[in-house]
C-alpha cells in the first residue's frame, strides 16, 4: 500500500508565489510571511501589471485582491485561469462580497479568504492545498497523455499481431528486451520458447532512473496470438506504471506494480489470466524485493553455495480486480544468481510427478550454479521444436566487481 504521508513535491516546497494587492501594507506583511515559509514572492499593486507579470513569469499561483483600482479582480482572474490553466488562484475579498465570490469561484479560483486575513498559517495552508491539487492535476493530465501514447503503441502492436503470425512473431520478438543485458551491479538474460509461432510467456527488464533494476516472468494462460496479446499488454503497463510511480513517490513497488498489472488486465475483459513473478533490486545491488502472482514454479535462488525456491503464493493477474499482492524482501550478496522459469520448464522433466520434477530441476541448477548459458544448454532450450508448453527462462545475477 502506498503510504498517504508523502512528502509535498519539491516544486510546493519551492513555488513562486505572486500578490496582486493595492494595498503596500497587505503586501508587505504577506510577502514576510510567505518568505518566511520558505515560497518566493513576487508583487503587483495592480490588476494590470499582476497580468502582465504572469504572461512574463509565469508564477506557480496567485493571490489577488477583488478590489483593485484599475483592472477587476474578477477580470485578472478570468484572464489567469483561461490564459495560464495550470496556475491556481486563490482570491482576497472583504465582507459583503458573496456574490463576487461565487463569480470567482465559478472563473476558476482555486480558494477563497476574507479580509482582514487574521491568521495568516490559514493563508498557507489554502496555498499547499491548492498547489498539491495543481500538482496532481499536471501529474494526472501528463499521465493521461503517457497513456493514450500508450494505447496507440499498443492498438498498433496488436493490428500487427492481427495481420499474421509471421508478422506477430517479428513484433513480439522485437517487444522482448536485450539479452544479455548489463547495469553497474547486475546482469539479465533470457530465452523464450513458444509452442506455436507466438508465445504466451514473456519477460522483461529494465534499469530505472535511479538506478533499480526491475523485471519479471509472465505466463499468459492459453497459447497463440490470443496470449501473445497480453504480453503486449502486460509490457506497457508494467513500465508505465513503473514511470509513473517513480515521478510521483519517488520509489518503486512490486506490490503496486502487480496491483495495477492485475487490474489492468482484469478490466480489458480478455477472458485470459497470467501468473507473474516480479522484482525489484535497489540502485545498490544489496536487496531484493519481490511479489508474486499465482507463479510456477517459483524461482530458485542461489546464494552462498545454496539453491532454494522462493516462496510466496497469491492469485494469477486478471482473475479478481482487486487483490492485494503482498511483498517480500531480502539481502543480497555479492554471489546472488537467480533463475526464473513459466511452468512449461517442468514439461521437459522426465519425471512422473509435479515433486520430482522440481526436485530434478533444482538439482540441475546446482549442478550449473545457476549459470544461465549451462541451463540453457542442459534443458536443449536451442534446439527445441514441436515444445509441449512455451517455455520462459529468465537468469538475473549479480556481476562481481
Amino acid at each position: 500500500m502506498i503510504s498517504s504521508n508523502l512528502a509535498e513535491p519539491a516544486s510546493v516546497q519551492a513555488a513562486r508565489l505572486l500578490v496582486i494587492d493595492d494595498d503596500p501594507a497587505v503586501r508587505l506583511s504577506i510577502r514576510g510571511f510567505l518568505e518566511d515559509s520558505g515560497f518566493t514572492v513576487l508583487e503587483a499593486d495592480s490588476g494590470k501589471q499582476g497580468v502582465s507579470i504572469c504572461a512574463e513569469q509565469h508564477p506557480d499561483l496567485v493571490l489577488c485582491d477583488l478590489r483593485l483600482p484599475d483592472l477587476d479582480g474578477l477580470e485578472v482572474i478570468r484572464s489567469v485561469t483561461s490564459t495560464h490553466i495550470n496556475i491556481p488562484v486563490i482570491v482576497i475579498s472583504g465582507l459583503g462580497e458573496v456574490h463576487d465570490v461565487v463569480q470567482a469561484l465559478r472563473l476558476g479560483a482555486a480558494d477563497y479568504l476574507t479580509k482582514p486575513i487574521k491568521d495568516l498559517e490559514v493563508l498557507e495552508h489554502s496555498i499547499r492545498r491548492s498547489l498539491n491539487q495543481a500538482e496532481l492535476i499536471a501529474q494526472n493530465k501528463s499521465y493521461a497523455e503517457q497513456l493514450e501514447n500508450t494505447n496507440f503503441q499498443l492498438r498498433h502492436s496488436l493490428d500487427l499481431l492481427r495481420v499474421d503470425q509471421q508478422a506477430g512473431r517479428s513484433v513480439q520478438t522485437q517487444l522482448l528486451p536485450e539479452t544479455p543485458f548489463v547495469t553497474d551491479h547486475f546482469c539479465c538474460q533470457h530465452r523464450i520458447v513458444p509452442s506455436l509461432y507466438l508465445s504466451g510467456d514473456s519477460t522483461d527488464y529494465w534499469e530505472t532512473e535511479d538506478g533499480s533494476l526491475v523485471f519479471y516472468v509472465a505466463d499468459v494462460s492459453g497459447h497463440g496470438a490470443s496470449s501473445a496479446f497480453v504480453t503486449v499488454l502486460l509490457k506497457y503497463v508494467g513500465r508505465n506504471t513503473a514511470r509513473q510511480q517513480r515521478r510521483k513517490y519517488g520509489s518503486l513497488s512490486a506490490k503496486w506494480l502487480l496491483n495495477t498489472m492485475n487490474s489492468e488486465l482484469h478490466q480489458a475483459n480478455l477472458q485470459k489470466h497470467a501468473t507473474a513473478f516480479l522484482g525489484i533490486l535497489d540502485p545498490e545491488g544489496k536487496e531484493l524485493e519481490y511479489a508474486a502472482a499465482g507463479h510456477y514454479p517459483m524461482p530458485v535462488l542461489s546464494m552462498g553455495g545454496e539453491h532454494r525456491f522462493l516462496q510466496c503464493s497469491s492469485l494469477p493477474l486478471g482473475v479478481r480486480g482487486q487483490t492485494d499482492y503482498e511483498i517480500t524482501r531480502i539481502q543480497i550478496r555479492e554471489d546472488f544468481r537467480m533463475n526464473l522459469f513459466s511452468d512449461g520448464v517442468l514439461e521437459l522433466m522426465d519425471h512422473a510427478s509435479l515433486v520430482e520434477k522440481e526436485i530434478a530441476l533444482l538439482e540441475l541448477i546446482a549442478e550449473a550454479d545457476g549459470d544461465f548459458e549451462t541451463i540453457k544448454s542442459r534443458l536443449n532450450l536451442e534446439n527445441i521444436s514441436n515444445a509441449p508448453d512455451d517455455i520462459a527462462l529468465l537468469t538475473v545475477q549479480r556481476r562481481t566487481s
